[in-house]
Order: structure tokens, then sequence, then C-alpha cells
């Protein structure tokens, strides 16, 4: 019996219904960063953290849609990330920006945001400069300022170690990171005797383009190699300088800010006799006490037990996880649309300054401290660091 062509149609337009439904019941966040290039591992690890606590909302049945993420490489550079958001918006139906990568990037984006109303939840940026006028209410930051980590870095190697000013020298990605970052660290220095930040010996270089052999020359030109090196770097560079001044045997102590991905970092100083000294931006990872440790560890054992247990992962699963207690705590019973979304992380937050009674900005968030020795293979984390690093460090 040959089928009428209303029953082709009719197949036709059920089809079509259950395809718009399908989209209906799914919400979809965007991700810009480096997903290729030199820092390419940086952002395919904070994908992984992001897609796992994704995983994790989407398996618990708790909302009536599914969560998935849309990611974009724009290589970390600036010039590529205003296109790539305009086109989630248009083109993805994104609600809104989750984990996305730097302050150079993050700065050029912010014009799209602006016009089109786009939250952006969790950026991996300590700036202050996420505080303007004007994007301030579209940036939802869970993460310590540039600036408080400058300040506990130069307590640590300034006032713990006692390595004066005229001691160090600081490694500066050439752009607004490094910029506004060295500000922060060169007012921090003033407490501990630097009278002008052209006093610190300071290294300049171009994002993605280091010329490590100059770094290294400009360092080896003065009377006395510097005791302690600052990192305002992404960890293809800092890898670069400190395993090139390794191999001439000039090996201070390393400060690196949380930016640097410290485990991808640290892996390539294996063989090195490097000393890092860097800043985290979450509960270290032996801290059985802390609930996110171990519902990270246990979501990777049942979800995705390939995925690797690195700081990097955890950041960008826990922007994955601030998005669920928003959507959580909104009570939605359909997807929500992009205001709806904007809406619901503002009265989240409002929620949060009004229960712990504090205004929840860059400053009111916990740093934890890590030390690798690589000559020794010894490595600590915590709040601060136990006498017996201190005197291994002193006295190398």
């Amino acid at each position: 019996m040959r089928s009428s062509p209303y029953t082709w149609l009719t197949m036709f337009v059920f089809a079509l219904l259950l395809s718009v439904n399908s989209k209906a019941d799914e919400i979809r966040l965007g991700f810009t960063g480096p997903l290729s290039g030199p820092s390419g591992a940086l952002g395919q690890e904070l994908v992984e953290g992001i897609e796992l606590g994704f995983a994790r909302m989407n398996a618990s049945a708790q909302f009536p849609f599914k969560v998935s993420l849309i990611a974009r490489d724009d290589g970390y550079e600036p010039s590529k990330t205003p296109n790539l958001v305009r086109h989630m918006v248009e083109e993805n139906r994104i609600i809104g920006l989750v984990g996305s990568v730097g302050t150079p990037t993050t700065i050029s984006a912010m014009p799209v945001l602006q016009h089109y109303q786009l939250p952006l939840v969790s950026p991996i940026t300590g700036s202050n400069l996420l505080q303007q006028e004007g994007i301030q209410s579209l940036i939802f930051t869970h993460r310590a300022s540039y600036h408080d980590e400058a300040q506990l870095l130069a307590k640590t190697v300034a006032g713990t170690f006692g390595i004066s000013p005229r001691d160090m020298a600081v490694y500066i990605q050439q752009d607004s990171y490094g910029e506004v970052t060295l500000r922060s660290l060169t007012d921090a220095l003033k407490a501990f005797g630097l009278e002008h930040a052209n006093d610190l010996l300071q290294i300049h270089y171009v994002r993605n383009q280091p010329h490590t052999e100059q770094a290294v020359a400009q360092i080896l030109s003065q009377p006395n190699p510097p005791k302690a090196i600052f990192l305002i770097s992404t960890f293809p560079a800092a890898s670069e300088l400190i395993r090139m001044l390794d191999e001439i045997g000039v090996s201070p102590l390393f400060a690196a800010f949380s930016f640097v991905s410290h485990e991808t970092l640290n892996k390539q100083l294996e063989q090195t006799a490097a000393r890092v000294l860097s800043t985290q931006l979450h509960p270290c990872f032996d801290n059985s006490s802390a609930p996110i440790i171990q519902e990270f560890t246990d979501d990777i054992h049942r979800l995705s037990p390939s995925t690797k247990t690195t700081s990097v992962v955890l950041e960008g699963y826990m922007a994955a996880r601030r998005i669920e207690q928003t959507l959580l705590a909104s009570g939605f019973t359909y997807p929500p649309t992009k205001r709806d979304f904007l809406r619901a992380l503002k009265d989240h937050e409002s929620a949060l300054i009004e229960q712990h009674n504090v205004d929840m900005k860059q400053s009111d968030y916990s740093i934890w401290l890590g030390l690798h020795n690589h000559q020794t293979q010894k490595f600590y984390c915590g709040d601060t660091l136990p006498e017996a690093s201190i005197t291994e460090v002193v006295n190398e």
C-alpha cells in the first residue's frame, strides 16, 4: 500500500517538532580561550573541568533541561575573542560565558558583553579591570584578585624568605595582564624597601612569542644574578625561562601567579633544580576536609576517569558548579533565557551577600601557597609554609 503525501507530511512535522523540543530542553554556555598554540593545554583542561561539572548536573536530573558547552579557540589572542563571542550569541544561542581565559581577551570582549547583556561566570583572570563601570554587573568572578596574589607573594618572598627587592626580577607578559599585575606587585614590594618600580629588574616578552634567549641574556648581564624572579606569565614562557637558566646553573626562587598552570609547569621542570613558589585559588588536593576536593575527585571517578586531577581542571569544574548553584537557587522549571540567567546570577549573588553579610568581591576569596622544590623533589601546599620548607629555601 502506498503512503499518502499527508502521511509523509505528518511524519516530517512530527520530526521537526521533536527536533525543536530537543533544542528547547537544552541551555548552552560558551567558552573562549586557547585550545591550540603555546597555551592550548590551559584551555583544554579548563574545558575538561567545565564539562565534568556539566556532566554532574545532567546526570543528577535536578533540572528539566540539559546543560551543554560551546567552546571556541581564540588562541589567547584578543583580536579573535569578540567575533567568537558574537557568533556564539547569534548562532549558538548561548545564555552566558563560563571560565573564559585571560585579561586581554576578556577586556577585548567587553563591548560585546555589554551589547548583548551577556553574563560571564568565573573568568580566568584576577584583574581589577573587571570592576569597570558598565561591565561589572555582567561579570561574576569567583577568584581572588591579582592584587591580593601579589601581596601574598611579596610578603612570602621578601618577608618570609628575606630576599630584598634589589635582588629580584620580574618576567612579564607585555599586555594588560602584565601591566596590571606588575603594578600590584611593585605596590606590594614598597613595604619591603622598593622605592620606585623602575628599581626592579623588569624583563618583558610579547604574548605567545617569548624570546627566551634575550631574557636570559638580560638576567646574566646583571652584576649579581637575581635571587628571586616573579613570573607574570603563562606556563610555556615560564617553563622555557626556568629550564634555560637551569641549564647554565642559575636557579633562583621563582614566584608564580596562579595563571601559570601549576601542574603543567612543574611537570616540565622535573629534570631541573628549580624551586617554584606559586599561588593557587582552591584548597590543596590533599585537604580531605574540603568538600569541593572530595566531590571533584568522586565526579572524575564516576563520570570521566580519564580526566586529569589538576588545578586548571578543578578551576573549570568549580566554575560549572557555581552555575549549578545558581540554577538550583533559581528553581527554573523551564530552560532560562539569557535575560533569565543574568537575573538569576544577580539574585544568587545578592542572596550570598546577605547570607554572609559581606560584599563578595575579588578581595574576599582565599589564596593558598604551593612550593615545589625539584632538586629535593619535595612539595608543600597550604595556607602558610612550614618552617622546614622555609629553612630549605633560605639555606640553598
